[in-house]
């Protein structure tokens, strides 16, 4: 009886401490996968500029990040706050494809992100937009 006692309160215990210590590589599984867009006409400078325009137009920044040692992935990350766990954050995975375009794969831990998906897909895309914006989107590729 202690011992089914015992991995009870551990099974509990690990639940409970499961968000801790979440890293980017266990975000961005398929268990986080929110949507993704293929096929974007834009590339990683592309995206950079961009990000500074919509920062300098609408007061909302992203961090742009190349993934480490890799030429080709690179990521767009919102954080409530800069000290923000990534179990708080929206990461947005993305693959520069050979003709200059980028496909992207969204993941958040918490559930009912779609609309900050939407603004930060918005701000890659229509920088001058301060609001989330579909008027970009590949109508063939775009699945929610």
């Amino acid at each position: 009886m202690k011992t089914v006692f015992a991995l009870a309160a551990l099974a509990v215990l690990t639940a409970c401490a499961s968000t801790a210590g979440l890293t980017v590589d266990q975000l961005e599984t398929d268990r986080y996968l929110v949507t993704e867009r293929r096929r974007l006409p834009i590339d990683f400078p592309q995206v950079q500029q961009n990000l500074f325009k919509h920062a300098e137009a609408c007061g909302r920044t992203y961090v742009f990040e190349m993934v480490p040692n890799e030429s080709a992935f690179a990521r767009v990350v919102s954080r409530p706050a800069p000290d923000a766990g990534w179990e708080d954050s929206i990461v947005l995975s993305l693959t520069r494809l050979h003709n200059r375009t980028v496909n992207v794969k969204a993941y958040s831990y918490r559930a009912g992100q779609m609309d900050r998906v939407h603004e930060m897909l918005t701000a890659m895309m229509k920088p001058d937009a301060c609001e989330a914006n579909t008027s970009w989107e590949n109508k063939l590729d775009a699945g929610d």
